[in-house]
């Protein structure tokens, strides 16, 4: 070999490789620890609601001996029935107790329903992702679109007309909208249920059955969207606004194309991202939101499950529901910001 022939090693690396290389793997380490940052929150909940949840004033057992049946039992037997039950020493060894059966995959079991913990989340889960599931195309779709229209015109005869609407929606609390509802379209004119997920008697056909749960699911739905509404009709009207003065849109309008492209394929394409980004935010809301909903409306989710967990004092149950919840809203919260960071880098 020629000595004076260049080898491998005397090629420099060129610096654009070598920053996009060390950018990538910021990125990747941003989204890391992102991770662990909501690992290190889902803990925090975990400690605190089994904490709080104790904190209350009785427990499981005494909610239990209420009953008049109950009154006759002597204090060595409630005592031992509190040990049985798993409720006897202080806080701390309960605590402990639950950290031990969390680590190994045990959520527990429910005294008052006389079942797993776990077998109560998957009945009740299916119920409430279909409120949530429901609910989310009616104010992506239905915000975006409105707010597209109404930050195209300025003043026009959407934006007078739709921004003191969502104004007005935006002001009123979730549940304060599921009661107004549920008065106005189940008892004043009575045209939907007022509570449930499904008839008393459930037809026997898929179909039939299906339309009864979608019937039973419309007012809940409609409670979740309506609050949601307003923040992305405000988010998409403002960033319409903002894109009109971009020179890809004014370009756009200058050679003429349909008013529907330049909707969806310019303006829609470019509040994905923002959307994104205000879903993250949003899910968190929904999940709080989806609680008040569900007891308004008698629905079998897992808000209500979680309100008659604190009415039986039923610890088990009350931390595995929070606690499921909080790690799937963490979840999905650090999944929709990496896929939103990466959809902004791509502009």
């Amino acid at each position: 070999m020629d000595n004076a022939s260049p080898s491998l090693l005397d090629h420099s690396v060129p610096t654009e490789i070598t920053g996009a290389g060390s950018r990538a793997v910021e990125r990747f380490a941003r989204f890391l620890s992102g991770f662990v940052l909501r690992l290190l929150i889902f803990c925090f909940v975990i400690v605190l609601c089994a904490v709080l949840s104790r904190m209350m004033p009785g427990d499981t057992l005494e909610v239990m001996l209420s009953t008049d049946f109950a009154r006759g039992l002597g204090a060595g037997e409630v005592l031992q029935l509190q040990e049985a039950m798993g409720l006897g020493g202080g806080i701390a060894s309960q605590v402990w107790d639950y950290w031990g059966k969390l680590l190994s995959g045990d959520l527990g079991y429910s005294i008052p329903h006389a079942a797993p913990v776990l077998q109560l989340l998957l009945t009740a889960l299916p119920w409430t992702g279909l409120l949530i599931l429901g609910a989310m195309p009616v104010f992506l779709i239905g915000g975006a679109l409105a707010g597209i229209e109404a930050g195209q015109l300025p003043g026009g005869t959407v934006d007078r007309w739709v921004t003191p609407v969502v104004t007005i929606l935006a002001s009123l609390p979730p549940f304060t909208g599921a009661v107004l509802l549920l008065l106005l379209f189940g008892i004043l004119w009575p045209v939907l249920p007022t509570g449930g997920a499904e008839p008393l008697f459930p037809s026997t056909e898929h179909l039939g059955r299906a339309m009864g749960v979608l019937r039973h699911a419309i007012l809940p739905m409609l409670a979740l969207a309506l609050h949601e509404l307003a923040r992305f009709y405000f988010l998409a009207r403002a960033e319409t606004l903002n894109l009109a003065q971009r020179d890809f849109i004014v370009n756009a309008r200058a050679r003429g194309i349909s008013p529907w492209r330049l909707r969806w394929a310019y303006i829609g394409r470019s509040l994905v991202p923002a959307c994104l980004s205000r879903l993250s935010d949003t899910l968190t809301g929904l999940v709080s939101a989806v609680f008040f909903v569900e007891i308004v409306f008698s629905y079998p989710g897992t808000g209500y499950l979680i309100y008659s967990a604190i009415l039986d004092r039923d610890y088990d149950l009350l931390q595995g529901a929070v606690v499921f919840m909080a790690g799937v809203v963490l979840l999905m919260n650090w999944l929709i910001d990496g896929l939103s960071a990466h959809l902004a880098r791509r502009g």
